[in-house]
């Protein structure tokens, strides 16, 4: 074994990706990796759930299980930990749990979701994530993805805002 899993993790190491499941709703996935560069392979570290900048998984366990709930979306129940079934005019229909407000999923949405993680885990090897999970935290998360320029979005008030100044100039500029 190599110095970085006798010590557990080596944050320098640690590399995020963020990957759009779907960029309408917000929903993305941050892969964390490390590469080893004696034997030129990727190790995936963890792969958490983010979903309108809000964490919804923090463990690749986690990630797991709620990828099977979107591949599992006829049979949901009142036991999923993330996703409730909602029907609206005789259609079906994910209903993500956040506490800022509700996100539906459609079933082909959640298809696209699970085929999308499933080949993000391409090229990686998953002995790591499961033997040594390198496990996030709101601060060290902020920090990956500060440091690598894959921000989430911390401050929703002041983009809200923006937004609606955007709208008011585009509408001076209309008229």
């Amino acid at each position: 074994m190599d110095e970085l899993i006798i010590n557990n993790v080596c944050y320098s190491n640690i590399i995020p990706t963020k990957i759009g499941l779907n960029l309408d709703k917000g929903i993305f996935l941050i892969r964390a990796y490390e590469e080893d560069s004696k034997s030129k392979k990727k190790y995936l570290r963890n792969a958490i759930i983010l979903a309108d900048d809000e964490i919804i998984t923090s463990t690749f366990s986690d990630t797991a299980h709620f990828m099977e709930e979107l591949n599992l979306f006829d049979y949901g129940n009142d036991q999923n930990k993330y996703l409730n079934i909602s029907e609206y005019k005789k259609t079906k229909s994910l209903k993500l749990k956040i506490d800022s407000h509700n996100i539906y999923i459609s079933k082909s949405e959640a298809k696209t979701i699970y085929k999308l993680f499933n080949l993000s885990l391409m090229g990686y090897f998953l002995t790591r994530v499961l033997e040594y999970e390198y496990r996030f935290t709101p601060e060290t998360l902020a920090k990956l993805l500060f440091d690598d320029d894959l921000q989430i979005n911390l401050d929703k008030d002041h983009d809200e805002k923006e937004e609606e100044e955007e709208k008011i100039e585009l509408k001076k500029k209309i008229k």
